[in-house]
């Protein structure tokens, strides 16, 4: 009785391993990292107020790099749960759909590493060679995020429990990616287009209105009145897409652990 106890502990916390590993991941991948990849490409020039800087460092800059940190540590402390899970063995190929999810999860957790290493030896921005660094950084994030998809679409379709609610949490997130991301396109597209044209038709009326005021001074007040409405925009899109991430990410942990 002692040894069947025994056993049932250990399949017991095998399970926990597993749900844990599944959790982090979740978080990760899901809220973590889209938000952080998703920062890099759209809130370049975006400003909280009047600031643009933080700690010396580009807004931007700050919340991608403290919010992709996290879903490195995620993603390493997920790979640790897993190992601790199967006892250190990789998955074996006869087991199908588990072993692409293995590999494919392996390539990630590379991925993710990669993307440490070069973020700490990555040369200067005045650099001729600086350019490598930078398609190199977008191309291993991107196909990190993008393999995440199908890595945890493949895991859940064996899942004995909650299998329905599960995929279809999944295709939600799936398609709100696609979404959140038309929608950013969309209005970094429409202002840059409309930015010059925009910009000059308003610089006019200023000068009509405020004929006194110094040109410079002009400009910059013009500058900033055109800029407040995509930085508004962005901004709300981007607390959007943090709702949304969270709200899909909370019922997909629950059906986890159920």
């Amino acid at each position: 009785m002692s040894t069947a106890a025994a056993n049932g502990r250990s399949r017991e916390e095998k399970h926990i391993l597993k749900n844990a590993h599944s959790t982090v991941m979740v978080i990760g991948w899901m809220i973590f990292a889209s938000t952080g990849i998703l920062f890099a490409r759209y809130g370049r020039s975006l400003h909280i107020g009047n600031k643009q800087k933080f700690l010396g460092e580009s807004i931007w800059f700050q919340v991608h790099r403290f919010i992709l940190f996290l879903a490195t540590l995620a993603t390493l402390l997920g790979f640790l749960l897993i190992l601790a899970e199967v006892n250190g063995e990789w998955i074996k190929l006869r087991e199908g759909l588990t072993f692409v999810h293995s590999v494919l999860g392996g390539i990630i957790v590379c991925c993710a590493l990669l993307q440490v290493s070069m973020a700490l030896f990555r040369c200067h921005p005045d650099s001729p060679f600086r350019f490598v660094y930078n398609w190199c950084h977008r191309a291993t994030g991107f196909l990190a995020f993008l393999l995440s998809v199908p890595t945890i679409f493949i895991i859940i379709v064996k899942w004995k429990a909650n299998r329905a609610g599960l995929i279809v949490i999944m295709s939600l997130w799936s398609a709100w990616v696609l979404i959140i991301v038309v929608l950013l396109e969309i209005v970094r597209l429409y202002f840059s287009r409309m930015s010059p044209i925009a910009y000059s038709k308003e610089t006019r009326e200023y000068e009509l209105t405020n004929s006194n005021l110094p040109p410079t001074l002009m400009l910059q007040q013009t500058e900033e009145t055109h800029n407040r409405l995509p930085n508004n925009i962005i901004l709300m899109l981007f607390f959007v897409h943090m709702i949304v991430a969270i709200a899909l990410s909370i019922p997909l942990i629950v059906l986890i652990w159920n």
